[in-house]
């Protein structure tokens, strides 16, 4: 056995590839070692892209600045570890869905994710799922889904990574990752902090930017063990901690402070029995927040939210081709807050899905239905198929319904929540194509979607700002993907490219969203030879209306990396 220590002192951009094409079928081995398998099971007919190895290593932990770099959704964020939201293919933040090991974690008060609070130090990958996902993952995946998988290996290794970050305004990073594994059982643990003054200057003024520190901590744990050849358990944990401030403007400055406390547990047992997989999970999350108007005073708003989650998924494999799976899902949530009271929701959900692989030709079918006294709850749906017109070139099509229910913060915010509310809707349909040459890939898919019911806040007559299903929107775009690599010798080359047109309307105003770009494009080049490597990213994000009329517009603006390395041999003791 043998220990492998890494010790890093800067930052090193490296190379990107991201898997794009079809997706091939699970295998029992996939099973074992994700929780998520119907990520890959259940997506052929749509785009899913990988993220791992050194995109992962050598790029900023925190979730915005690997996706950013590496994917297609746009960011809107407020600085470096402030506040981030995504918009993936022009819809809004609380229509992606952020999916940890198959479980959806959006937050429960505001329907979204923060990327900038997610560390992807010890994944072993982040996938992105582009299109509609409310059948497999719930309420908001109707852009999109980013998903965080762990996974476990089954070998005899034991091995340790330990790196450290310094950067400009007193930013330091720390990352640990350590896993030792035999036949039966695996263990993992992670941990890594981030922190920074972020007090960087601004052009022109000879001003500074204040209250803008902040300073997380995230560990990560799991272990999986075989109780006979076929049954084994599952366990992974993580907990997050942040603190930070939230920065002000040139002529309104900040005091303001924001701490928040997250906890994800998860228990799962999968069995093969057969022609049959069983799983079984039991999960507890857990969300707190504190928010501080004066930093100063121990005066603040909170908010609490605890879920209790129950998920059976029972496959049968009818045949080689054919496959049904049966689900079941209870979510049971306890929510409490300075702003929203104290409430409990429950939300039962059923769901089949349905493959059937006919060799060059395969199709999807799947279906939703969730029961709650919340809300009146659509049927939802995915059909998709897929079609290998020759060796090199493939066919995909999509057609979903997806939705997003009302958060806490809409249904009981106090004053303004509106116990009324109905989920937002959507409908869409997306068409892929696929090509590829030996080592190059290439990707074209074509997408539109109608959604209806749209939550937005508004004043009433009296002038209070509440929320109401008032917005019909229509999204619609192209996304081209393309990726290359060779080798000559020791010389190792790797090209990606991504470009993404994405146009949004307001159909009661006839007007563009805000922060939507029309345009972004993302690049990476990278060479490699022995030991020494050099990398370049590029990034382009095309402007944004900022007002709701299209008058005010953002002008878009270029971001470049570029990166030398040398990787010594590994130390082995």
């Amino acid at each position: 056995m043998k220990n492998i220590y890494s010790f890093f002192l800067f930052t090193i951009l490296f190379n990107v590839f991201g898997t794009f094409a079809q997706q091939a079928p699970v295998t029992r081995l996939d099973e074992v070692r994700l929780s998520d398998s119907r990520l890959y099971k259940n997506s052929r007919s749509q785009v899913v892209t990988v993220l791992k190895d050194s995109v992962l290593r050598e790029n900023d932990p925190l979730l915005t600045n690997v996706l950013k770099f590496n994917s297609l959704i746009f960011f809107r964020e407020n600085g470096y570890g402030m506040v981030s939201s995504a918009s993936f293919r022009g819809t809004t933040a609380s229509q992606t869905a952020v999916v940890w090991n198959g479980i959806n974690i959006n937050s429960q008060f505001t329907g979204q994710t923060d990327f900038n609070t997610i560390n992807t130090t010890g994944y072993e990958d982040v996938a992105v799922r582009a299109g509609g996902g409310s059948v497999l993952y719930g309420s908001g995946a109707i852009g999109g889904s980013v998903h965080l998988n762990n996974k476990f290996r089954f070998s005899k290794n034991f091995s340790n990574t330990f790196r450290l970050d310094y950067g400009s305004f007193n930013t330091r990073l720390i990352r640990y990752s350590g896993e030792a594994s035999s036949e039966k059982t695996s263990v993992y643990i992670n941990a890594a902090g981030t922190a920074s003054n972020n007090d960087f200057p601004y052009p022109v003024t000879g001003s500074f930017n204040e209250n803008g520190d902040f300073q997380n901590m995230n560990v990560s744990a799991g272990i999986a063990h075989w109780l006979d050849e076929n049954n084994i358990l599952k366990f992974y944990s993580e907990s997050y901690t942040g603190e930070r401030g939230f920065s002000g403007t040139l002529t309104a400055p900040s005091r303001s402070k924001f701490e928040d406390v997250n906890h994800k547990n998860l228990l799962e047992w999968k069995g093969f029995y057969g022609d049959y997989t069983s799983s079984l999970k039991v999960a507890y999350l857990e969300e707190n927040y504190k928010y501080f108007e004066n930093r100063s005073r121990e005066d603040h708003s909170f908010g609490n939210a605890k879920n209790y989650i129950a998920n059976y998924d029972l496959s049968y494999r009818i045949t080689e081709a054919i496959s049904l799976n049966g689900i079941v899902d209870h979510r049971h949530t306890k929510g409490r807050g300075s702003s929203v009271g104290e409430n409990t929701r429950n939300i039962t959900a059923f769901a089949f899905l349905f493959n059937h692989d006919l060799g060059r030709f395969f199709y999807e079918l799947s279906t939703r239905k969730e029961i709650t006294n919340n809300y009146e709850s659509p049927i939802l749906y995915s059909l998709g198929a897929g079609y290998a017109v020759t060796s090199y070139y493939g066919i995909n099509l999509n057609l979903s319904r997806n939705f997003r229910i009302p958060t806490y913060n809409d249904l009981y915010w106090s004053p303004g929540g509106n116990i009324d509310l109905d989920p937002e809707s959507s409908y869409q349909a997306e068409l892929g194509h696929t090509l590829k040459f030996g080592t190059f890939e290439f990707g074209l898919v074509g997408y539109i979607m109608e959604i209806t019911n749209l939550l937005r806040w508004i004043p009433n007559r009296s002038g209070l700002w509440q929320p109401v299903n008032t917005g019909e929107v229509r999204n619609y775009g192209l996304e081209a993907r393309s990726a290359y690599q060779t080798t000559i010798g020791n010389h190792q080359f790797s090209l990606n490219a991504i470009y993404a047109y994405t146009k949004t309307e307001d159909k009661a105003l006839g007007r563009e969203l805000i922060y939507v770009p029309n345009h972004k494009v993302t690049g990476s080049l990278a060479y490699t030879f022995k030991d020494f490597s050099f990398s370049y990213q590029f990034l382009h994000n095309g402007s944004i209306y900022t007002s709701s009329d299209n008058v005010y517009e953002l002008k878009g603006y270029s971001l470049s990396n570029a990166g030398i390395a040398y990787s010594p041999p590994d130390w082995i003791l």
